[in-house]
């Protein structure tokens, strides 16, 4: 059994929110944008892949996102507990 299009689809999902964020115009982000990146990232953060390969897939992505680890004002938009144990397989 696999679970990387589960990962994968999740992490298009980010992307694609991310992009939709990243093509406005300068200013006020419009609350369904802001909800849509919310939530794709909610969804990534707390989904616990069932197999190690996922885990990898899933941690590549969200080390190398601001969202996970710190954008430009250096926060991460989770915590450290909510990253851990979002990176355990199911059934740990």
């Amino acid at each position: 059994m696999t679970d990387l299009p589960t990962v994968q689809a999740l992490i298009d999902a980010h992307k694609a929110a991310m992009q939709r964020y990243d093509d406005l115009p300068d200013g006020d982000v419009p609350d369904e944008v802001d909800a849509e990146m919310t939530k794709a990232a909610e969804a990534l953060c707390t989904y616990r892949p069932a197999t190690i390969e996922g885990v990898h897939r899933k941690a590549e992505y969200m080390m190398s996102c601001d969202v996970f680890v710190g954008g430009e004002s250096g926060e991460p938009e989770f915590t450290q507990a909510q990253l851990i144990s979002g990176f355990l397989p199911v059934g740990a």
